[in-house]
């Protein structure tokens, strides 16, 4: 059991995933480790296709990828969620 803002809940809080660390590859690929200690490679040719990130086809700004506040964000203008990258990621 454990407690947030007043309130009980029953078993063990989850921990919340980032990303520790990432490099990202030339053929669109990052290389992340979490704080869960696992790594993993997120392909991202199809999320470069679509929306904003298709910004991210240019490829010194995609290998521009770092990590701020637990996530991978490029150019302090595009970022993408490090729940998002572990549930679509390989390992």
């Amino acid at each position: 059991m454990y407690e947030v803002d007043g309130i009980l809940y029953a078993g063990e809080p989850e921990s919340e995933i980032s990303v520790q660390s990432v490099q990202a590859t030339d053929d669109y690929k990052l290389l992340l480790k979490f704080s869960n200690g696992e790594d993993k490679i997120y392909n991202a040719n199809e999320l470069i296709k679509s929306g904003v990130f298709t910004k991210l086809q240019d490829i010194s700004l995609f290998k521009q990828a770092h990590v701020d506040y637990g996530t991978v964000v490029w150019n302090e203008i595009l970022d993408i969620s490090p729940e998002y990258l572990y549930e679509n990621s390989a390992i």
